[in-house]
């Protein structure tokens, strides 16, 4: 049997309980998606950081095998551990490993005087039939209840039936970088005329690693899928600035490679995607977007609100002898 000891973990263990994780619940029959790793990194100091955190680690010859996330929680029938989430890594399960962590978690909180130990799982799930044969009951006087505050508009993945296609509006995300890169190539395309081979190589090189560090951050990108794939993408690209007096929380935008597939032209994607955009600007406080429309999107654009620009400035570029001169600020 190997070695078993319980151990209270620090932060110095954000990345092993991140990894662990992400192992425990990526597989049956959880199937969390945790391929966003920032997102993991940041749910995991979430709920390992609240004000009186214990958190366990089981160690099995050293290495961090289980995890029991919780803090200490006072109420007037006792004081508590309540854990947020425990898991056993998928290599130990089904060994009798869980129930021994359990105990350990018990024996230790009951030496620190604590009155019990509250989790939630989901009663559709092994999880449920495990706590059960390891003591745990119901709480026949507690329901989980949510309420969605998003507005109807925010919630982006949102099915459209178009004539023969559904279409599927979303925000992407770091799994679609291979699709933006191939519809920012498109939009080059349709908007130059052709890219020659030097360019098109320019921009499969420089667009992977500039959509991982700013997507989702600076660039949210609002797509629409449909046969596997993108059909269509609408940038927002979020940009601060010093505050004025037409923004004054600093928030300003400008929509960037507005670009729908040929077949799927007129079908009222463009509209729909710019619609979730307004939409998103709106709830995130961001005071204005700026474009430039093509003749084709004028229309568009100025049923959804847009007006043309009336200012007393002219716009001026100084191009730069750089080999990166060519783009634009499309």
């Amino acid at each position: 049997m190997e070695n078993l000891s319980l151990i209270e973990l620090d932060e110095s263990y954000l990345p092993q309980m991140a990894e662990l994780y992400k192992e425990a619940f990526g597989g049956e029959p959880w199937n969390d998606d945790w391929s966003d790793t920032n997102q993991l990194n940041e749910y995991m100091k979430d709920i390992s950081k609240a004000h009186h955190a214990l958190n366990y680690g089981l160690m099995i010859d050293g290495k961090l095998a289980g995890l029991s996330v919780g803090k200490i929680n006072h109420w007037w029938e006792g004081t508590n551990y309540n854990i947020e989430e425990l898991c056993v890594s998928p290599s130990y399960q089904g060994q009798g490993i869980g129930s021994e962590f359990l105990a350990l978690i018990e024996q230790s909180v009951r030496e620190k005087g604590l009155a019990g130990i509250f989790l939630q799982t989901d009663s559709d799930k092994p999880s449920y039939h495990f706590y059960h044969k390891n003591g745990f009951r119901d709480l026949d006087e507690h329901i989980s209840l949510y309420k969605s505050v998003k507005k109807k508009d925010e919630n982006f993945k949102q099915s459209t039936a178009g004539s023969s296609d559904e279409v599927i509006y979303d925000i992407a995300d770091l799994h679609d970088i291979p699709e933006l890169v191939r519809l920012r190539i498109l939009y080059m395309i349709d908007d130059f005329g052709a890219v020659t081979g030097e360019e098109r190589e320019g921009m499969e090189k420089q667009l992977p690693g500039y959509f991982e560090r700013e997507l989702g951050k600076k660039l949210i990108a609002f797509v629409a899928r449909a046969e596997g794939r993108l059909v269509a993408a609408a940038y927002l690209l979020i940009i601060e600035k010093p505050a004025n007096p037409f923004f004054l929380n600093g928030l300003d935008s400008e929509v960037l490679s507005v670009y729908t597939e040929e077949g799927y032209r007129g079908k009222g994607i463009c509209t729909n995607l710019m619609k979730h955009m307004i939409d998103y600007a709106a709830a995130h406080k961001i005071s204005r977007i700026d474009l430039m429309a093509t003749e084709e999107g004028y229309p568009i654009y100025k049923k959804l609100g847009f007006a043309d620009k009336v200012q007393n400035y002219k716009d001026m570029r100084l191009v730069l002898s750089t080999s990166e001169s060519n783009e634009t600020s499309k």
